[in-house]
Formats: C-alpha cells, sequence, structure tokens
C-alpha cells in the first residue's frame, strides 16, 4: 500500500489528492488509510520519508561496493533515476508545505554529507584535482535548491531529472583531473551489469 501511494504523491503532489480518492485508487476503505497515519499530511510525510531514505541507502551502498573512480556514478545515479519521477506539482507542494519541505532540506543536508566524503576520497586517490570538499557540497546544495524552483525550470526550458543530470555532470568533470580514468556517465551504471573497468586517456 506505501509503494502505492508513493506512486500518487510523486505523480500528483498532495495538495489537491482527497482521502476518498486515495481510498478509491487504492479499493480500500478511508478507515485504512486512516491507520496509516492521522492525517493526509501526515501519510504523504510518511511515504515521502521512506522514499527518501530509500534513495540515501540506495547511493550510499552503490558507492560503498564500487572503487572510487566509479562511486560518484553510484551515488548519484539514484537520485537522477528519482529525479524523474518528481512532478512539478509535487515539488511545488513540497516547496509550499513547511514540514515536506525541512524533510528535503535534511535528506540534501546528509547526501551531501556523503558527497563530501567522496570527494576527499577522490582527492587523496589523485582521481579528483585539489578541492575544497566542504565548499563543493555546499555549492551543489545552492544549486539543487535553485534548480528545482519553477522559474529556473521555465526559464532554463529543462525537466527537472535533466537539471538533475547537468548539474551532476558538471560536478564530476569539473573535478575530474585531466588525466583521471573515464568514470560512468552521471546516470550510473546498469546495476545488472556491473561496472567497466576504468579506461585511461592516452
Amino acid at each position: 500500500m506505501l509503494e502505492q501511494l508513493e506512486s500518487i504523491f510523486l505523480r500528483d503532489g498532495f495538495r489537491g489528492v482527497t482521502v476518498a480518492r486515495l481510498a478509491r485508487e487504492l479499493r480500500c476503505s478511508r478507515r485504512t488509510i486512516y491507520l496509516l497515519a492521522p492525517s493526509k499530511e501526515d501519510l504523504f510525510l510518511r511515504v515521502f520519508d521512506r522514499y527518501l531514505s530509500r534513495l540515501r541507502e540506495e547511493g550510499a551502498r552503490g558507492a560503498m561496493a564500487a572503487r572510487p573512480e566509479e562511486a560518484f556514478a553510484f551515488y548519484l545515479s539514484p537520485a537522477i533515476a528519482a529525479a524523474g519521477k518528481l512532478s512539478a506539482t509535487l515539488i511545488r507542494d513540497m516547496t509550499a508545505y513547511p514540514p515536506a519541505n525541512d524533510m528535503w532540506e535534511r535528506h540534501q543536508r546528509e547526501r551531501m554529507a556523503g558527497l563530501r566524503q567522496l570527494v576527499e576520497r577522490c582527492v587523496a586517490e589523485g582521481i579528483f584535482r585539489h578541492a575544497n570538499a566542504y565548499q563543493v557540497a555546499e555549492v551543489f546544495a545552492a544549486s539543487l535548491r535553485r534548480i528545482r524552483e519553477p522559474s529556473f525550470l521555465a526559464a532554463s526550458n529543462l525537466s527537472y531529472r535533466e537539471a538533475v543530470a547537468e548539474l551532476y555532470g558538471l560536478l564530476l568533470h569539473g573535478l575530474l583531473h585531466d588525466d583521471a580514468a573515464a568514470l560512468p556517465r552521471a546516470e550510473g551504471p546498469d546495476p545488472q551489469a556491473g561496472p567497466d573497468p576504468p579506461r585511461r586517456k592516452r
């Protein structure tokens, strides 16, 4: 049921969705919905928190298992894929509802902490040029906040997913040494295929 609710909220947001509609789409009673949370807003927060936690876990797990030169693609790919599921309606609803916006900001802070660790790791391995990991993460976090604004998306003529993918590409290739290993694209490798061996420029 939580998976079904996640699909509905990501597609349609939550402010315009009624409990009656949720019950109808899930083919259950309103009472069943209220057993999950005392209000529609609380239900959304429960579902959204579960969704964001899963993204963090997938990214961290992928990066931990990968070689340093591939860890960024594994770390970033779940968020890029997820960006394609976040509708403009959901982003507007989330931004306008302080508890949801605070949850998103906490999620991003945790993601940026992991990003700092990855930058430090790649600098130590000689894959990235020397960079201040804190500054990289802060600039990236500020950029993520900006690109989810409707005015930015309208002016750039990008979808949210496209904007996230381009930002991740700028981050990654702006940090690489010229002679660093060629990394997987920001969309991430196919998890079923396993990582390709790194290739070095001649």
